[in-house]
């Protein structure tokens, strides 16, 4: 009896032992759990000022990191390839311009947009030869004009030629990339070229002379992109990320030289014109509001007339504005 009795008070006795041991190793995975890093987060960007200063200068790190976050950057060469990495997974926040999102959304790429930068249709234009007998958009009738074909370029040019009463019909559509146009506007191959920045004011700087820049005719504008599930799984994390761009686009509005040096170093453009091209583009970087909405969605609606694309694109639907 007092042997049963004794086994029974060790069994219990190593039951309790068990049950609180259990108790402390759920205790402390939990908290393992809470200080565990949150994951990580994929920026893609291209060679803008903005991205370039901030990734530099490392604030997400700093800030992200605190909430959890580790930060890797991968550098695109256009937008749509922004779009694409971020519709696949491949990353989870980036930025492009107006054109190339809608270009992709036409084609069903997956994202939302988190905030934009001001409107700056003077950072693109119409360029001919300084001593080119072309004077107005209506002397083009007939001429070879260079763009880059499915992007804000071709957009500006069909309407400058409407607000004339042309059409594309008019001109030789000569279809190269800017690298290409620059080279082919240089050698006198084609008779216009349009174009945007840095290649705008580079050009006209050089010899170009400005037909029309896109003010009256476009609303150029840059946006940051993220994917529907990263905001909702993470919507602190992508506040912070608009925040901290805040942060650099007011420091490259009161001193763009940091900025410009960067941008000159990547992409072999003089610092000179830098500043002159960011002093001209203000870097206010804002959440989505309305009007960058209405802005897109009137660019949108004329793709799909001018039949650039073929999708009905509701904007609204695509675009995210943190809770408080």
């Amino acid at each position: 009896m007092i042997r049963k009795r004794a086994v029974y008070i060790l069994t219990t006795l190593i039951l309790l032992v068990l049950v609180v041991s259990g108790c402390g190793e759920s205790k402390q995975t939990a908290g393992a759990s809470n200080s565990a890093e949150k994951g990580v987060l994929r920026i893609g960007y291209q060679k803008s000022a903005p991205m370039l200063l901030l990734k530099k200068k490392k604030l997400l790190e700093t800030n992200l990191g605190k909430l959890g976050y580790e930060v890797k950057w991968y550098e695109f060469n256009t937008g749509i390839a922004v779009a694409e990495a971020l519709s696949t997974g491949s990353i989870d926040f980036g930025g492009l311009g107006d054109s190339p999102s809608l270009f992709g959304k036409a084609r069903g790429l997956d994202f939302v947009y988190v905030a934009s930068e001001p409107s700056v249709p003077q950072s693109e234009g119409i360029l001919v030869k300084d001593g080119s007998s072309i004077q107005t958009v209506k002397d083009l009738k007939g001429k070879k004009v260079a763009f880059n074909k499915a992007s804000i370029s071709q957009y500006l040019l069909l309407k400058a030629l409407k607000s004339e009463g042309m059409t594309i019909d008019d001109v030789e559509p000569v279809y190269l990339n800017p690298p290409e146009a620059s080279i082919a506007f240089s050698q006198g191959q084609v008779d216009a070229w349009v174009t945007w920045e840095p290649y705008f004011t580079t050009t006209a700087n050089q010899g170009g002379r400005v037909l029309v820049t896109g003010t009256n005719f476009v609303s150029l504008r840059s946006f940051y992109i993220s994917s529907d599930t990263f905001t909702k799984e993470h919507p602190k994390a992508i506040k912070q990320v608009v925040l901290e761009l805040q942060k650099i686009g007011k420091e490259i509005n009161e001193n763009p030289s940091e900025a410009a040096e960067l941008v000159s170093e990547a992409t072999k453009i003089p610092v000179s014109t830098w500043k002159e091209i960011l002093s001209k583009k203000p870097a206010d970087i804002q959440f989505m509001d309305e009007q960058a909405v209405r802005d897109l969605q009137t660019q949108a609606d004329d793709l799909l007339e001018m039949k650039l694309i073929d999708t009905k694109i509701q904007v609204a639907k695509s675009a995210w504005t943190p809770t408080k």
